[in-house]
């Protein structure tokens, strides 16, 4: 690569904040730049292996990623996130009281891991968690967040998102963050038992694309991402099922009862209506029981399918806590049940601490 083109590259790169510049400085991969032999590999992403940077301001910026047989890709960590994706880091919180809301710290977000065609935009929580979004071939995929208490459970947080009707050539994409102490590398373990590695981004965040010669796998059988240690000790796992291929006609859910509550996305404490199926054997009839104890029938399909509106007035009753639905047998008997409530009631009690 000649010294124009990255000249060129810096003029057109955002300035970079001094605090990314010196959490760069300290990073394990800046101090492999600053201490490895000539000629030798820093990190690799996918079989790809990063190269020399000119300077180290350079280094705080701009990654050069050779590919094998693709030329070069620049790759840009820290720059702030595309309009779309701030609107929807925006959107988390819409129809959710003040005190239910994430709170990403949308105005900062910034890119923390790339391939160079996938990248993962991150926004920080007021908690400590994180939102993220993956943007593959330039289409961005759906924010994600997760709050502190819920990363505290999870050794490495995985996102493989889809929005094409998936086939057993669909390309994956996987995003992610590492949240297990101690982890200085990570890969990826494939159900035929061959392994990629996978480099670690920004703080702790990655991407990765399977290869093509390891498709065939995924969509086949469960893989795993595994962190390790400096000494190579496993430190956290995440196993993720097979990618399995969409098949034709809508998907159905064999719960005993599937709920499907409806809301008109303005206000998320409120429930306008539920609907769904009921699956289980031997129903002859349906109930919806309130919080309070009160019951009501609900008519039952031919098919199992069932609708019923809330009144207005007990619409904001299932934030408070959750309902049932109720499936009887002939002679009255409970045969399933399911809980019904608000999707802020759900937010407020992800953690399994109330709130």
């Amino acid at each position: 690569m000649n010294s124009s083109f990255v000249d060129a590259m810096v003029r057109e790169a955002d300035p970079i904040d001094p605090a990314h510049v010196d959490a760069w400085r300290r990073s394990p991969a800046a101090r492999a730049i600053r201490t490895r032999a000539p000629g030798e590999p820093v990190g690799v992403v996918g079989p790809r292996r990063l190269r020399r940077a000119t300077a180290a301001a350079l280094a705080a910026a701009i990654l050069v990623v050779l590919g094998a047989g693709v030329g070069a890709a620049t790759v840009l960590l820290g720059k702030p996130a595309p309009p779309k994706v701030k609107e929807d880091l925006r959107g988390v919180d819409a129809g959710f009281p003040a005190d239910l809301r994430y709170d990403p710290d949308v105005a900062d977000a910034r890119s923390v891991a790339t391939t160079g065609t996938s990248t993962l935009y991150y926004a920080r929580l007021k908690d400590g968690g994180s939102c993220t979004e993956l943007v593959t071939s330039g289409v961005p995929r759906g924010a994600v967040c997760t709050t502190l208490a819920q990363a505290r459970t999870e050794p490495i947080q995985i996102t493989v998102p889809f929005t094409d009707p998936i086939t057993a050539a669909s390309p994956v994409t996987i995003g992610g963050h590492v949240n297990v102490p101690g982890a200085t590398s990570l890969e990826i373990r494939y159900g035929d038992g061959s392994i990629d590695p996978i480099t670690i981004g920004d703080e702790g965040f990655f991407v990765f694309e399977v290869p093509s010669s390891h498709l065939g796998v995924v969509h086949a059988s469960r893989f795993s991402i595994v962190a390790a240690d400096a000494g190579g000790q496993e430190v956290g796992r995440a196993d993720v099922p097979a990618i399995l291929e969409e098949p034709d006609g809508p998907i159905q859910d064999t719960a005993p009862i599937t709920v499907d509550t409806i809301s008109d996305g303005s206000d998320f404490t409120r429930v306008l209506g539920v609907r769904g199926r009921v699956n289980a054997d031997g129903v002859a009839s349906l109930e919806f029981r309130y919080p309070d104890g009160t019951t009501v029938a609900v008519p039952l399909q031919a098919d199992g399918g069932y609708r019923f509106d809330i009144p207005s007035e007990r619409q904001g009753d299932l934030f408070a806590g959750p309902g049932t639905l109720v499936a009887l047998d002939r002679n009255g008997d409970e045969v399933a049940s399911a809980p019904v409530a608000a999707v802020a009631f759900w937010r407020a009690h992800q953690d399994g601490t109330g709130g």
